[in-house]
């Protein structure tokens, strides 16, 4: 299952009403030439069960599953653009609407500091307004978030778990590990409290009440073996947690603590982070998984 933006400006209507996107397969320059742009050659990727944020009028309201792949079909009337093309690619959609609408300046934020970078191509401004593009592909972490944001994810994690099952059957207690997991409880947060000896792995904070089990690499980008090995987590204080999970902080291969460029000397002044200077202890495998954090946030 990937995950996509659309932009859907003036043709909501006929998104609701129609239950499809469309976007031409190119455009005409002046000189004549064909012109292909990624943010319409998105659509042509689009597969079976794949969801789609549908933003308008600064606000995500629906998510669009693909019903079936995308395919080419001719403009539709209400497009009468002669730049382009005639033909393109349509997705047929099952729209989910949402409760409550997902504000684009409540997401924009977070979005443009964590995952930004990652989408193809990139959907805001630097000054947090959306780019004039149609559809963008997102990374599954970025897809997770805004499914939390929109409290959808529920709805679809028995999608997201069967995609990290790598084709392989996922039983009935697994699923239920991965699930807990997901959210830092279960049987990956006992096996993450028993390692660290009920103890932030950083900070030595000893109240379970406020430890935080934490994934190094991401859920949303793990298989579901990595989702609940305890090589890939860290158990940290809450303020730990926040900074490692959107990677203004990482962890070096011998477990010493890197900050990022985001994070002001002062801030870090007023969090103490001099006063940590290095995780109390390392296993393999979380050098392994904090490899793919530093890269993740480029600390390497």
């Amino acid at each position: 299952m990937e995950f996509y933006w659309v932009n859907v400006g003036l043709t909501i209507n006929e998104v609701l009403s129609g239950n499809f996107l469309w976007a031409p397969q190119y455009t005409i320059t002046q000189s004549g030439k064909e012109q292909h742009l990624e943010h319409w050659d998105n659509v042509a990727k689009v597969k079976a069960g794949d969801l789609i944020f549908c933003c308008h009028n600064q606000r995500i309201s629906h998510i669009a599953k693909a019903a079936k792949d995308s395919y080419w079909a001719p403009r539709p009337p209400s497009r009468s653009f002669s730049e382009w093309n005639a033909g393109g690619h349509r997705v047929d959609v099952q729209l989910i609407e949402l409760n409550t609408p997902m504000l684009r300046d409540e997401v924009s934020g977070e979005f443009m500091s964590r995952f930004d970078e990652h989408t193809s191509p990139s959907l805001f401004t630097r000054t947090g307004t959306l780019k004039q593009i149609y559809m963008a592909h997102l990374q599954q972490d970025a897809g997770a978030y805004l499914l939390e944001s929109s409290q959808m994810i529920e709805r679809f994690e028995d999608a997201l778990v069967t995609d990290g099952g790598n084709g392989k059957k996922v039983s009935k207690t697994t699923r239920d590990a991965i699930v807990k997991a997901r959210v830092g409880q279960g049987k990956f947060r006992a096996d993450l409290l028993k390692r660290w000896d009920n103890q932030c792995s950083l900070t030595g904070l000893a109240n379970t009440d406020l430890l935080i089990a934490s994934h190094i690499h991401a859920w949303s980008l793990s298989t579901n073996d990595e989702r609940i090995d305890p090589d890939n987590g860290l158990l940290l204080a809450p303020h730990i947690d926040r900074l490692f999970d959107k990677g203004l902080i990482s962890f070096d291969q011998d477990g010493g603590l890197l900050v990022g460029p985001k994070l002001s000397k002062r801030d870090q002044q007023v969090l103490a982070l001099d006063r940590y200077p290095a995780l109390r202890k390392l296993t393999e495998g979380n050098k392994t998984f904090l490899a793919r954090h530093r890269d993740r946030y480029k600390f390497d």
